[in-house]
């Protein structure tokens, strides 16, 4: 495992970032944003794309934490990616 993929991996394993639990998304080298379920699905083409620095739309780059976008989008399944402080706004 690459030093890169290691918080990767640590956020898959656990949707939300500690301390403080917030909510944990993946954000790819072209900019999308990747829920957690996604890159749990995805981890095999995640991590090809990180070892062969592949520009293929796989590539993450980090997670993030949502900490007020209510209108925070996954760009793979397009399911919304819940946030910190905005979830009263959401509903």
């Amino acid at each position: 495992m690459s030093k890169q993929s290691k918080p990767i991996k640590q956020a898959i394993r656990s949707k939300y970032a500690w301390p403080g639990g917030y909510p944990l998304y993946l954000v790819t080298s072209d900019g999308a944003a990747l829920c957690i379920d996604c890159g749990r699905k995805q981890w095999k083409q995640i991590c090809r794309a990180i070892h062969l620095n592949l520009r293929d739309g796989w590539k993450v780059e980090a997670p993030d934490i949502n900490y007020e976008d209510p209108s925070l989008f996954c760009d793979h399944c397009g399911q919304r990616i819940e946030s910190a402080y905005a979830e009263d706004k959401a509903d």
